[in-house]
């Protein structure tokens, strides 16, 4: 065994999430720039079209998403999110944050 093992992350596996794919599919897809102009305007968007248990469900799991890769790089919270299906690619953590701050209010 190696040093660290009992202690390390929990590695992300996508099959762990369903609500987050379908979300990025819907709204955050690649034509989303077009169609809503940013991350922000489309988790808007998804936040007036959606029942409130799927708003309940992609909070909770971005929720879990966020805490799984906190103090990671960024780059694997990039990844993760290309894997979970999201054509957008935020430039910086604070895209991310922007997220964070409107499910909050959610």
């Amino acid at each position: 065994m190696k040093h660290g093992d009992n202690h390390s992350k929990p590695q992300f596996d996508p099959e762990t999430f369903s609500s987050l794919p379908d979300f990025f599919a819907g709204y955050l897809h690649e034509d989303f720039s077009e169609e809503y102009g940013s991350a922000s305007e489309a988790l808007e968007s998804f936040l007036s079209d959606a029942s409130g248990d799927e708003i309940q469900n992609v909070k909770e799991e971005w929720l879990r998403f966020r805490d799984l890769l906190k103090d990671r790089p960024f780059g694997e919270t990039q990844a993760a999110l290309h894997r979970l299906g999201a054509a957008w690619q935020p430039v910086n953590p604070e895209e991310i944050a922007a997220l964070d701050e409107i499910l909050a209010r959610a």
